[in-house]
């Protein structure tokens, strides 16, 4: 058994024993990048974010759907137990919930309990709005380890053709799930594995280029390739190993996504920078419908710091772009220097959007949105100052889960709000259905 969908090289980090914690609220609100591409605005965490491991984001063109590999641990520090217990090991010292209906009972080693990734999601009726909570997607089985998922929309509804990975019960191998005409929440039942080999295939995305040809990138072993299908995805080429400018770091390139600016196709990826960090990268297509022709790979987005000093970002990756350019990407944060072994990483969504994209910036600066909150970080009250011309103003108070935790209308030009009955941690303020911002309860 191996954990397929982890982005970063183990060898990245420092794994120290015993207990502490560290403070997640703070390492999350005070993580900053540094965003090379012009194109692009401040980068935001995703409302959704949770404890668990979100990992392997897929984002529909139309920038309503949203789904990820999810394992509700702490996925990296688990794996020193896991070496050395690699089938009946206790995961609980790592467990981060929610656990999202994953089934940690069911498994063939007759273990009392067993922990493997899922495919969950995230909607929205309006790219305006936030990502509602996530929720356990119909793709979710028992004992595998499945992520990976992507698709080509046909319809709002319903998938042209769609992809996910799964690992074989009790193989070394990853394989490449295909399905045809399925709805937006699929469910497993026609599947059918493409690819098939002992490598471990991983990170699929799949582009219809017309009527009877797909094309599909992926990683095996880390490198990334592609191929052909001329019949709608009946038969596939021979996969063929891209050796232009992206797999220069391999097996450190990987993560490919595919996007198309009107004009030109790009490659987005993930790789590693001049400080051994990984950071997404992207690269246009020089001779077109050539898939082994890139030009020379462009930053887009690298870690900076978190400040205060609360921890360290060990890198940002899976990149997965709406139909204007939008960027929803993870990042890999924590603190490793405290004496700590259960609870040290967290991998988490955030969103880099577009500047000229139609999609709304939802998490722009309460200045900028109408209202201001003060102090901020608050502990037991926090101000809300409204400076715009509505009469009457609407603020909900979600936590990161999505859920309401306090809702009220007023039509003054400010309000205290109590917080003392709120657990520390990360909020978001909605301001009337629209704006959006960070609020950090202490």
């Amino acid at each position: 058994m191996k954990i397929n969908k982890l982005f970063f090289i183990l060898f990245l980090f420092v794994i120290n024993n015993s207990k502490a914690q560290p403070n997640w609220p703070a390492i999350k609100s005070n993580a900053t990048f540094i965003v090379p591409d012009t194109t692009y605005n401040a980068p935001f965490l995703q409302p959704i974010n949770v404890p668990g491991w979100e990992d392997g984001l897929f984002m529909t063109r139309d920038a309503k759907h949203l789904y990820s590999t999810y394992l509700p641990l702490d996925a990296f520090s688990w794996i020193t137990d896991l070496v050395l217990n690699p089938i009946c090991f206790n995961f609980q010292p790592y467990y981060r919930p929610p656990l999202l209906d994953i089934d940690t009972v069911t498994n063939i080693f007759g273990c009392p309990n067993y922990m493997h990734s899922d495919i969950i999601m995230s909607n929205r009726a309006d790219t305006s709005l936030p990502f509602n909570a996530w929720i356990s997607s119909n793709l979710q089985t028992e004992f595998s380890f499945d992520g990976g998922a992507h698709g080509v929309l046909l319809n709002a509804d319903t998938f042209d053709v769609f992809v996910y990975t799964k690992d074989g019960p009790g193989t070394q191998n990853t394989d490449i799930m295909f399905m045809k005409n399925v709805p937006v929440n699929p469910n497993t039942i026609n599947a059918v594995p493409i690819l098939t080999t002992t490598a471990q295939e991983d990170n699929p995305h799949i582009e219809r280029l017309n009527d009877t040809t797909l094309l599909l990138l992926f990683d095996r072993d880390r490198y990334i390739y592609y191929t052909l299908s001329f019949d709608n995805g009946t038969n596939w080429q021979a996969p063929i190993l891209i050796s232009n400018v992206i797999n220069d770091q391999a097996p450190y390139d990987v993560q490919p996504h595919l996007w198309n600016d009107g004009t030109n196709w790009w490659i987005y990826f993930c790789a590693n920078d001049n400080n051994n960090k990984r950071c997404i990268y992207k690269s246009k297509q020089i001779i077109a419908n050539d898939w082994n022709s890139w030009g020379p790979k462009e930053l887009v987005i690298e870690p900076d710091m978190i400040n205060g000093n609360y921890g360290t970002i060990f890198g940002v990756g899976e990149p997965t772009l709406s139909a204007w350019g939008d960027i929803s990407f993870v990042v890999v944060y924590g603190n490793n220097t405290l004496p700590d072994s259960l609870d040290v990483f967290d991998c988490d969504p955030w969103f880099l959007p577009k500047k000229s994209s139609p999609v709304t910036n939802i998490m722009k600066q309460a200045d900028d949105a109408g209202f201001k909150l003060f102090p901020n970080p608050a502990r037991e009250e926090i101000a809300i100052y409204f400076n715009g011309a509505n009469s009457s103003h609407e603020v909900n108070i979600l936590n990161q889960l999505g859920e309401v935790c306090k809702h009220f209308i007023t039509n003054q030009n400010s309000i205290s709000v109590n917080l003392s009955d709120l657990p520390k941690g990360l909020y978001i303020v909605q301001y009337n259905q629209q704006y959006f911002a960070k609020l950090v309860k202490q």
